[in-house]
């Protein structure tokens, strides 16, 4: 036997969010805000709660829009920071891909000439392909860490812009809400 879940006073977030989410789509119960303020006036009204259930209704919406406006700041405020750093790391390898040519670049200016280096006893062959191989690898790995953090960073701005958004629906769903069950309660 499935059991149903209880919500308080008949309000669960997740459907109303999603009805609240659709108001003038085309598939959506609800073409405008009236039908839908409509909605709420007959699923709370016409005496089907009493007024002291009505009026801890409308402070149980407040408790949870603070809660949202509480998490809302949370996203918003963090965004900044962790930003700052994804961006500092990103730019630390990418400084570092530089250095590596650099690096490359000095070790072949300080090699005097073929001649030289035959003459030595080195083969300069092999110290080109050794320094070739250390810029390319060195390139791939701080290229494929700027890669990776680039995308973490899309990442957290998706997640965080989708949590804000999310969040500020919530809030004016709460706030709609507590408007109407107030309308109600005074009616």
């Amino acid at each position: 036997m499935k059991r149903v879940k209880e919500y308080a006073y008949g309000f669960d977030i997740n459907e109303e969010l999603t009805i609240y989410s659709r108001i003038g789509e085309e598939k959506s119960p609800y073409q405008n805000y009236c039908e839908w303020h409509g909605y709420v006036c007959k699923k709370y009204g016409g005496g089907k709660y009493a007024e002291s259930t009505l009026k801890n209704f409308v402070h149980y919406l407040k408790r949870e829009k603070n809660i949202v406006v509480g998490n809302k700041e949370i996203w918003s405020g963090c965004t900044i920071p962790i930003l700052t750093v994804f961006i500092a790391i990103i730019y630390t390898l990418v400084f570092s891909v530089i250095n590596v040519i650099n690096t490359y670049n000095s070790a072949i200016s300080t090699m005097v000439n073929d001649e030289f280096m035959h003459y030595s006893g080195y083969n300069a062959e092999i110290i080109y392909e050794a320094l070739e191989e250390n810029l390319y690898s060195g390139m791939k790995f701080y290229a494929f860490g700027a890669i990776i953090m680039s995308l973490a960073v899309l990442q957290f701005l998706y997640t965080v812009s989708f949590k804000i958004r999310d969040n500020n629906l919530k809030k004016e769903l709460y706030s709609d809400y507590i408007t109407i069950v107030q309308e109600i309660i005074e009616e």
